[in-house]
This record gives structure tokens, sequence and C-alpha cells, in this order.
């Protein structure tokens, strides 16, 4: 007995005939329709066209909930403590001195090698 994923039971299994046994060693075509799903998926609601004179939403309307959704979001936010930040802090510091420190030593090792090649 041959093992089949979940899906493609679904999928193959619609198919499953006195036919399908023929087409089931084939790839599977999908079905044409008139318009691709892609094009359906990219296609939104029609936005009616303003009249001349017809404005949107009053610009501290959208400010205004623009501000709320800020909030909103933010209390979704969850901040490190002061011991976490401190110990992130002195971890990058650490990094970057370190960093500093090679990429001096290389540079001044580059610059002693260039200045013997060129005297």
């Amino acid at each position: 007995m041959k093992l089949i994923a979940k899906d493609e039971q679904t999928a193959e299994g619609k198919a499953r005939g006195p036919k399908s046994a023929k087409l089931a060693a084939g790839p599977a075509v999908p079905a044409r329709t008139k318009k691709s799903e892609a094009a359906r998926k990219t296609e939104g609601p029609k936005k009616a066209a303003k009249k001349p004179g017809e404005t949107g939403k009053p610009f501290l309307d959208v400010a205004r909930d623009y501000l709320r959704e800020v909030v909103v979001e933010l209390k979704k936010v969850v901040w490190p403590s002061r011991k976490q930040t401190l110990a992130s802090t002195g971890v990058i510091l650490v990094i970057v001195g370190l960093s500093g420190l090679f990429l001096g030593l290389v540079d001044l090792m580059l610059s002693k090698l260039l200045h013997l090649m060129v005297h």
C-alpha cells in the first residue's frame, strides 16, 4: 500500500476513478479558468471616483486615527527590564570596542607594511 500525505490524498482523491490510474502517473494539470488566481487576488474592490470639490477625511481625523493605532500597538510591545537593557548595552559596547581594536591593529600593520614597501 502506498502512503500519501494528507494534502496529496485530498487533491488526488477527487480524481480517482477508472481513468485516474493512467492520469496519476503524469503531472497534474490545473483546470483552466477565465481569470488566474493571481489576477483575482490582486483585484480589490474598486474605488468610486471622487467628484470635483469632494474631499476625503479631514487631516485631523486621519492624524487622530493614526495616533490611536500607534498607542494600541505600543501597548502590545513587551519592553525589556532595566537589567536586560544594561546587559545588552554592555555586550554591544564590548563588541564595538573589540572590533575597533582589531580594525585599528590591522590598519596599523597595513600602513606600516605599505610604508616599508614605498620607502
